[in-house]
Parts: C-alpha cells; sequence; structure tokens
C-alpha cells in the first residue's frame, strides 16, 4: 500500500525548494558582485596606468599596464601600450615582442607596425623592417599613418652605404659559377674580378678579363697579343695554340673565339668555339655567341641563326644585329635584343629560340639586368620603360637609362644618375656622375666626385645576414 504524503511533508519540499532557490541566488549575487568589483578594480587600474602614461611616468605605467594583463591576457589596448612604452624608451628587443603579440591578434594595426619597423631600424635590420610594413593592408590605419609608412618604406628602401675603390674603370655584373655577382673592373694598370661584396678574387695587368661562367672558374684574358684562360688565382691554365683574335667565357663546355682565317694580314675573320681541352669546334661563323640553357646565337653569311647545343642551326633569325655586353653575352636573363630589318633603326625583344616575344619596338633598348625585369627603352632620345610582355610601364622622360634589377633602376637626370622604383619614384636621388645596375646582392658601382664607390643598399648588408 503506498504511503501517503502528509501536509507537513510537502511543506518541507516547498521549503527546501525555497532555499536551494534562495542559496543559488545568493551564490551568484556574490560572483556577479566580486566579478563586478574585479571589472572595476581592473578599469581603475587601467585609467590608471593610462594617466601615468599620459604624464610620460613609463615605468610605473608599464608595471600597472602587466598588471592589468595578468588578469586580462588579451586585452589589445594594455599590449599596445606596452608596446607604445617600450618603443618610447628605446627597449627594441621588447618592444619588437609586444608588436608582435599585437599584431598577432589584430594585424592591422598599422601604427603597431610602425614602431616595430623603427626599432629594427634602430638594431640596423633594415630589411626586416621593411618586411614589417610590406605586410600591412593597403587600407591598414588611418591616412596619415598611411601617409608615415608609405614615405617611411621609400626612406628605407633607398638607404645605403658607400665603399669607396681607386678604380678607374667599371665592367657589368655577371654571375660566378656559384651565383656570386661579380664585375670586371679597371684599376691603373691591371684588370681585376670584384665580387658585389667588395672582394678582389683575381687582378693581373692584362688588357682584357672577361666572365666566367663555367663550374671550372676559368676566365679569358689578353695579355700583349696572346690570348688565354686563368683560374682564380691569375694561373694560366688553357693557353691555345695559335694566334686567336679574342676568346670569351666557357658555358655549357664551349668557348666563343675568333682569329684569322689564313696567315695573310688581309685574311677575313672567322668565328667559332673550343671545347675544354682547345679543340676548335665549327669554324665557319662570322660572329659566336656564349651557350645558354641548351641555345646559341651565331652569324653566317650576313643572317644571325639560333643553334642547340650541338652546334646546328634550328632557326633562321629575322633581326639584323644584336646587343652584347663587354663579355660577349648576346643572351641575358633568357632574353635577345635583335635589330628589326629596314629603317629607320629599330629594336625588339626576341626568346632563346629567336621567336619575337611581343609587337613592341623603340629605337634602342638596354640589355636585361634580371629574369623578367622590366627594360630601358629609347623614343625620340628620351628613356622610358617597358615590360617583358611589351606593356609600356614608364613613359619615356629621362635622360638615359639602364634596365630594372632588385625593383630598381638607374636612371639620368638634370645630368646626374640616381635610382628610381617602379612607380617612376626617386627612391635614391640623382646626384651620381655614374651609376651601374643593382647586383643579385643589391650593390651597385657608382661614381660621384671622391671617385668609384661600390653603393651596397642597407637593406641588403651584410650585417642583416
Amino acid at each position: 500500500m503506498a504511503e501517503e504524503k502528509t501536509p507537513r511533508a510537502g511543506k518541507n519540499a516547498v521549503l527546501a525548494g525555497l532555499l536551494l532557490l534562495l542559496f543559488c541566488a545568493a551564490a551568484w549575487g556574490l560572483l556577479f558582485y566580486g566579478h563586478h568589483s574585479e571589472m572595476a578594480g581592473l578599469e581603475e587600474r587601467k585609467l590608471a596606468a593610462e594617466e601615468k602614461f599620459q604624464k610620460q611616468i613609463y615605468d610605473e605605467a608599464l608595471v600597472d599596464y602587466k598588471a592589468c594583463l595578468e588578469a586580462s591576457p588579451n586585452d589589445l589596448t594594455c599590449m599596445a601600450r606596452v608596446a607604445e612604452i617600450y618603443h618610447l624608451t628605446g627597449q627594441d628587443n621588447s618592444c619588437i615582442a609586444w608588436c608582435e603579440r599585437v599584431l598577432r591578434q589584430d594585424p592591422g594595426d598599422l601604427k603597431i607596425r610602425l614602431y616595430e619597423a623603427r626599432s629594427y631600424d634602430n638594431k640596423k635590420n633594415v630589411r626586416s623592417a621593411i618586411t614589417v610594413l610590406q605586410k600591412a593592408g593597403k587600407d591598414d590605419g588611418t591616412d596619415a599613418e598611411r601617409k608615415e609608412r608609405d614615405e617611411y618604406l621609400r626612406e628605407l628602401k633607398g638607404r645605403y652605404e658607400l665603399t669607396y675603390f681607386s678604380f678607374q674603370e667599371i665592367f657589368p655584373w655577371f654571375r660566378l659559377p656559384d651565383g656570386t655577382p661579380a664585375a670586371t673592373v679597371a684599376e691603373e694598370e691591371t684588370l681585376a674580378v670584384c665580387t658585389a661584396a667588395g672582394k678582389e678574387l683575381l687582378s693581373g695587368a692584362w688588357r682584357f678579363l672577361g666572365a666566367s661562367a663555367d663550374e671550372d672558374l676559368l676566365f679569358p684574358v689578353r695579355e700583349q697579343d696572346q690570348w688565354f684562360f686563368v683560374d682564380d688565382n691569375g694561373e694560366r691554365r688553357l693557353v691555345p695554340d695559335g694566334t686567336y683574335l679574342s676568346l670569351h667565357s666557357f658555358s655549357e663546355g664551349l668557348a666563343p673565339a675568333t682569329r684569322k682565317r689564313g696567315p695573310e694580314p688581309d685574311a677575313p675573320v672567322v668565328a667559332g668555339y673550343l671545347d675544354q681541352i682547345l679543340k676548335e669546334v665549327r669554324f665557319d661563323f662570322q660572329e659566336t655567341y656564349p651557350l645558354e640553357g641548351g641555345y646559341a646565337l651565331a652569324r653566317k653569311d650576313g643572317t644571325y641563326f639560333v643553334l642547340d647545343a650541338s652546334l646546328q642551326e634550328v632557326t633562321a633569325c629575322e633581326f639584323t644585329a644584336v646587343k652584347a655586353d663587354p663579355y660577349g653575352n648576346a643572351q641575358k636573363y633568357g632574353m635577345i635584343l635583335g635589330r628589326l630589318p629596314g629603317d629607320p633603326e629599330q629594336w625588339a625583344m626576341y626568346a632563346p629560340n629567336g621567336i619575337r616575344v611581343n609587337e613592341f619596338s623603340a629605337d634602342d633598348l638596354r640589355l636585361p639586368e634580371e629574369v623578367k625585369a622590366p627594360l630601358a627603352f629609347c623614343k625620340d632620345g628620351l628613356w622610358g620603360f617597358v615590360t617583358l610582355d611589351g606593356t609600356v610601364l614608364l613613359e619615356p622622360r629621362f635622360e638615359d637609362a639602364l634596365s630594372f634589377s632588385k625593383g630598381m633602376a638607374a636612371v639620368k637626370k638634370d645630368g646626374k644618375w640616381g635610382y628610381i622604383d617602379e612607380t617612376g619614384d626617386f627612391l635614391i636621388p640623382p646626384t651620381f656622375d655614374e651609376a651601374g645596375p643593382l647586383s643579385p646582392a643589391g650593390s651597385a658601382f657608382v661614381k660621384n666626385h671622391a671617385g668609384y664607390s661600390l653603393m651596397t643598399l642597407s637593406r641588403y648588408a651584410r650585417s642583416e645576414k
């Protein structure tokens, strides 16, 4: 038989329920009050920290902000103030660390990016300063912050150091087999190879010193009327029999060369190639140029041909002349510059297989200085820039110009040389008497009233590597 519930038992249950409800309400109230009090205390601490910050009492403000962060670790306002205090007090390492902490949560905070960039700059790490600023979105920050970023970024990119040398003449950059940028330089009675870091590899009293692109690191030189190859110590390694009129670098196992066809003084000049044991290969051309990527360029009976790796003609070319650097390279960075047939004189761009790559033509073109970088071109006596698809990047307005490399190009304005970016703005004002292209290592030879020097962009300085 079921047990009957008495009125007293029912009242007890109701009372217990009411007591439980009151207990829960009281506990919630205590928690709410405690949290509210804690939040109120946190806000008071933040206000106190901000007041000290505004009064430039940075050490005490820093203590208060960090105490706030112990209670609320993800408070961006407090983190940003800590980063700013470290910036204002010149504590660069701490500033960088706290800026990174802020940017992980708010990558669009351009003010913090500027603090971090300036701290890197103080540490002479220009490359990292540039990287931090370049990661900002184009719409990040206020108008004033964006203007500051753009101006600061231009200044950082154009900052450089000069190392002076007693050179009298500078030749273009080439790349050693290990990729090191180098150039031939003339100094008094000698020629030398100088790297982009300013180190001389070899020198000698030669009349010509060419580039080296072969893994054996052999350089063609001319001493009096004799041509031969030397190693990187300047020692003779390969000395051909007979009298050659020119030798050029080995590339893919072959070196272009020229000689007389016979012993007669008026014998015609013939061009061909030497292999690595100095055996002549196909000496039946008028001009020959080094192999690159399995192709070579040569002229025979007045016509230019593209040759394959076995030196067989594969394509007859339409152009009537080609541009070549002082080392004898006509195919540079995957590009041939050829003169179109007919008058007036016009130049165009061709691929290594001899096929024209676009319809653009100009009165003159400068050889490329980097893969896929814009080229300098001349129209009506002024120089501008064109991309490899034939699109004009900058209309002609300069007195002279070299092609782009590392995002910068040397241009001449009002009789002086400086460096611009691809928008046409000067990153380095035109103050030099001469200026060369930037090497892959971010350096260029320039000349001013004190003579030649190696200009190294600060973002590529050795101390940053």
